[in-house]
């Protein structure tokens, strides 16, 4: 149907269509380098090519129009054009289209990592099809300096690590407690928490820049695996029906996309509701139950006890060295590198994350950074992560967003999960290569990590095709028993 003023108007059902077209090769990327990260970046985009896209898209749906006199499909191109809205609503997704591509060459002529990109408005009309169109812009780059070496960084001496006689005793002790499943019924009311007893108790705090309010009851081992450190202390002494004030880190809920939770320090109040406590296990129940697989005829002691006893807890203190050894390596690289920070990225971090203290905002900065470095110097060494590794990540990746296991995979969750475990490897194997007094007591054979059962830890990781199955990632070798607490995961120290 044509209208009076000679524009055509027909019924048409119009979605976006999945064609991309192929570039013809008229994109002409320019990058200007400014001062630090932050860059210009200019497209120009021909005649031809914008052409030859809006062409595709109205070929592609043309078979859809509904008009008076025309078999679906054959349409004239010309009166198409003449219906303003279809006409603007292709050339919108043309441009939706040619910035994908511009973003894309960008990204593939920038040197090192794209981490802000931010184009000037711009729109696509019809004469764009004659003259082009230029895509104007900032962008900026993050870039590790290519002479430098992620492996042979000096850091501070470390001294000998032993366990005496006395640590041996206090942790079979704690061990009698821990280990136990009796529960005294006879805890006076007035008792106060111990470490060891299990504490129900309720959290309450205000997210200070939201205002949210949360509650949840929950139920903690104090001095447990995975308990905060500031929980402990925060319950240790109190009675039943205390309140107290304090400072925790907590799981704070994520909105947006994917969801889940991060971890935010605030001021809470707990409030204790009540209290468990174990009753402790003699020496030879503890025994039965440390080495539960013992074979008929092998029996254990009480010395094959202490000795296992001390290599969990040597494993222990390797792995306390190896997270100060993690943190001492980031800081020393991000200061000695000339690492520049991507400000315009990080002002977008720290709106995104509601990060307004300069103490919450250096700490992340930092983590930022330093994940930005072992991503480039990863890729730049070819890093193949441990699959053992990269499962944990995965497993620990879907619990953050509370999703019950599946045998779908999720392929987001997945590449996350395989970033993360090459950035655990790399920091591996930097520290197995680093140079620092009393480095050979920890890597050498026979030496501590070996001890443990560590012998993996920064060792390079098999191609992905061919990854062997045999793995000792994430615990020390306790041959035929399983008891928890000593073992540590030295991927997430």
């Amino acid at each position: 149907m044509v209208r009076a003023d000679g524009v055509l108007s027909f019924k048409v059902e119009l979605f976006k269509e999945d064609f991309r077209g192929r570039m013809t090769g008229l994109m002409d990327v320019q990058i200007k380098r400014g001062e630090g990260n932050l860059h210009a970046f200019t497209v120009d985009l021909s005649g031809e090519e914008i052409r030859t896209r809006v062409r595709g898209k109205i070929k592609a749906v043309n078979p859809r129009l509904k008009v008076p006199g025309y078999r679906p499909g054959h349409v004239p191109e010309s009166m198409i054009r003449r219906n303003r809205d279809l006409i603007r609503s292709i050339h919108q997704e043309v441009l939706d289209d040619l910035l994908d591509s511009a973003y894309s060459e960008i990204i593939k002529k920038s040197s090192g990592t794209v981490v802000h990109l931010n184009p000037a408005p711009v729109s696509l009309e019809t004469k764009s099809e004659e003259t082009g169109l230029t895509i104007e812009g900032e962008l900026e780059i993050f870039e590790v300096p290519a002479d430098r070496s992620p492996y042979g960084v000096v850091l501070s001496p470390e001294e000998p690590l032993s366990v005496s006689e006395e640590e041996i005793a206090t942790e079979i002790e704690r061990l009698q407690i821990m280990m136990s499943n009796n529960f005294r019924e006879d805890l006076p009311e007035a008792e106060p928490i111990q470490m060891s007893d299990f504490v129900r108790f309720k959290i309450h705090f205000v997210h200070p820049s939201t205002g949210e309010t949360f509650d949840s009851e929950q139920v903690s081992e104090v001095g447990g695996d995975g308990v905060p450190e500031a929980f402990n202390q925060a319950l240790l002494g109190k009675k039943r029906g205390d309140r107290v004030q304090t400072t925790l880190p907590l799981n704070v809920p994520v909105s947006g996309k994917g969801g889940g939770t991060r971890v935010e320090t605030h001021p809470a109040e707990l409030e204790v509701l009540d209290i468990q406590r174990r009753i402790p296990l003699e020496i030879g129940e503890l025994i039965a139950r440390v080495f539960p697989k013992s074979e008929e005829g092998d029996v254990k002691t009480e010395s094959d006890l202490r000795s296992d006893v001390e290599k969990g807890l040597l494993g222990q203190k390797v792995l306390g060295v190896l997270r100060k050894k993690r943190e001492e390596l980031r800081k020393e690289i991000l200061a000695t590198w000339g690492v520049a920070t991507p400000e315009k990225r990080m002002a977008r971090e720290y709106q995104r994350l509601s990060l307004s203290s300069d103490t919450d905002r250096e700490e992340y900065r930092q983590i930022f950074l330093w994940q930005l470095v072992l991503d480039q110097l990863g890729e730049r060494e070819k890093i193949e992560p441990d699959w053992e590794t990269v499962g944990q990540e995965y497993r620990q990746i879907m619990q953050s967003r509370g999703e019950a296991p599946s045998r779908e995979v999720d392929r987001e969750a997945l590449s996350i999960a395989m970033q993360g475990a090459r950035r655990i490897k790399l920091e591996e194997m930097m520290l197995r290569q680093a140079q620092f007094g009393g480095q050979e007591l920890f890597f050498d054979e026979g030496g501590y990590l070996d001890k443990v059962g560590m012998k993996k830890f920064g060792k390079k990781t098999a191609s992905v095709g061919g990854h062997d199955h045999d793995h000792d990632h994430d615990a020390h070798d306790h041959g035929d028993h399983d008891h928890h607490d000593h073992s540590g995961d030295e991927g997430q120290a």
